[in-house]
């Protein structure tokens, strides 16, 4: 019985060893979280305010990051999302990290999302086709604020959009306040594309 089991193993050992030499190694890319201009989609000033620094991990299934950044707004719910990019624009916009800044602003978040998972969308009419090419497509990450933190919301805060009006547009910053800054995504990352 022990002969039969030691032979299983080194079976299955034969079998994965030549699948994993066959994979790239990660690739690891760093970029700069600069403050983010929701109304045009663009840095808020050029050259870009930078806050902090970002890190993506491709793989060939997958990628991962870490979003560490200062000049939050403290105390509040953030949440991190990955914007992926096709030719056309956005393809796919879903939920990578989040929870409450501490009262110094400054923030650590790190997620991971695997090609074909479809999870976590921002909206129903916002494109949420995933990733799938983790080594080739551009990923634009976006730091959003949820305005103050409300205890018995906090949850909801630091997992979802917040998002539920007819269209994604509606929606883009419903913490603004009147009169306030009117921007929901407030820093971003930029990866682009092998």
């Amino acid at each position: 019985m022990t002969k039969t089991r030691l032979g299983m193993v080194v079976a299955i050992v034969a079998l994965v060893v030549p699948l994993a030499a066959h994979a790239d190694a990660a690739t690891r890319q760093t970029a700069d979280v600069f403050k983010w201009n929701d109304l045009t989609g663009m840095p808020t000033t050029n050259p870009p305010t930078v806050v902090g620094k970002a890190s993506l991990v491709r793989t060939d299934d997958g990628i991962s990051m870490t979003f560490r950044t200062t000049e939050l707004p403290a105390g509040e719910p953030i949440t991190i999302w990955w914007i992926i990019l096709g030719p056309g624009g956005p393809v796919s916009g879903q939920f990578a990290a989040g929870h409450v800044v501490g009262n110094n602003g400054v923030a650590t978040f790190s997620g991971h999302l695997s090609e074909g998972d479809t999870s976590g969308c921002f909206h129903p009419q916002f494109p949420c086709q995933g990733l799938t090419d983790a080594r080739g497509q551009t990923v634009l990450l976006l730091a959003r604020t949820h305005g103050p933190k409300d205890p018995g919301r906090v949850p909801i805060q630091i997992h979802t959009s917040e998002a539920g009006g007819p269209t994604f547009e509606d929606d883009l910053c419903p913490a603004a306040t009147p009169g306030g800054d009117p921007f929901c995504q407030i820093q971003a990352a930029l990866f682009a594309g092998a």
